[in-house]
């Protein structure tokens, strides 16, 4: 089925199912329908899950659930660091790891880690970890260091990264006096969350991502996922009517909402509220034709550049108006508002 929208609706929708117009209304409700939050910057990342939980969130209720182990923070699409429901992490990464590998292939070989290496790491972390319960990354490269396992030249975090892609870690607690980035691994058995199992992951993978960022293309789902186009396609021809074409991106691909997509017949504000997005945030990133957002001048501001930066940015109608500058606070009450929220979860 196929209904022909004009942009700056399918910008209110896009916002809508972003969490962007009304929050959640809770932190495990936010993440659950954004699935994954970019968050190699666990400051962005957090910031971002708490924009679109509610208002008065802030860092310490969203530590609080990763000491809980309710959140994880854990490489599960393109070799990237997202913010997910504990409930949605192992599935998440067993639908994407074969990819996340392949990725990773020719890195591991010039790293010259092999599958004993990785294999040694597993035993002496695991063991570790039993022990301890949790540890940070510097202390678990220590005790592999300890052990004769070197973890220079980034030999440590593809060893991580692989045994994360194995199912025995992931991201946990903040430590205390931690920090913006300081987050501590875990052995993801210790989750209490079920171990869901769709019967058809790539199904369910892009049902979610058009949930929570819909309209959006196929091609856009491949990108976020890493996932090929190929797969993407046939998880859309699989999904059937369940899936509705509401128009066409800059390139000429169709743009898909679920066709129970709740935003549809709900009653939309007209007015697009101003938003402060910071690092990385999924509302820019989360496509691969970003033109709807932002203008080929405004793209090559806010990144990603040569050095894989996505800046934040002010929101305005649906589009972005323009970079954040943290030494230059609004003169009006929100922007002003906004402004500050972002530097206290940078602080």
């Amino acid at each position: 089925m196929t209904e022909h929208l004009p942009p700056r609706r399918i910008l209110q929708l896009r916002m809508a199912n972003q969490l962007l117009l009304e929050p959640a209304g809770s932190i495990p409700a936010s993440a659950e329908r954004m699935l994954a939050l970019q968050s190699q910057d666990l400051a962005a990342g957090r910031y971002a899950l708490a924009q679109r939980s509610g208002k008065g969130i802030g860092r310490a209720r969203i530590d609080a659930l990763f000491a809980s182990g309710e959140l994880v923070r854990s490489w599960t699409m393109r070799g990237t660091l997202h913010i997910c429901a504990a409930a949605d992490v192992r599935w998440l990464v067993r639908a994407t790891r074969q990819r996340t590998l392949k990725a990773m292939g020719s890195r591991l070989r010039e790293l010259q880690i092999t599958a004993a290496d990785i294999d040694a790491a597993g035993t002496l972390i695991a063991a570790h970890l039993e022990e301890r319960g949790h540890a940070s990354r510097a202390g678990l490269f220590d005790m592999l260091n300890e052990r004769g396992i070197q973890t220079s030249a980034q030999r440590g975090v593809h060893l991580l990264m692989c045994l994360v892609m194995e199912g025995l870690l992931c991201l946990g607690p903040v430590p205390e006096g931690a920090g913006l980035a300081g987050q501590d691994f875990i052995l993801l058995d210790r989750l209490a969350a079920p171990d869901l199992q769709p019967a058809q992951p790539l199904q369910e993978l892009l049902r979610r991502y058009l949930a929570g960022h819909g309209p959006a293309s196929i091609r856009d789902a491949a990108w976020y996922t890493g996932q090929t186009l190929t797969q993407l396609k046939t998880a859309a021809a699989e999904l059937g009517s369940e899936l509705l074409c509401v128009g066409r991106d800059t390139r000429g691909e169709e743009l898909y909402l679920l066709f129970a997509c709740p935003a549809l017949a709900a009653d939309l504000p007209s007015r697009l509220p101003l938003r402060l997005l910071g690092h990385f945030d999924e509302y820019y990133l989360s496509y691969a034709d970003r033109s709807l957002v932002a203008d080929e001048r405004l793209r090559a501001q806010i990144g990603p550049g040569s050095n894989g930066m996505v800046k934040p940015f002010w929101l305005r109608s649906g589009k972005a108006e323009r970079p954040w500058n943290a030494q230059t606070a609004p003169t009006d009450r929100l922007g002003a508002a906004l402004h500050q929220r972002y530097l206290e979860f940078r602080a």
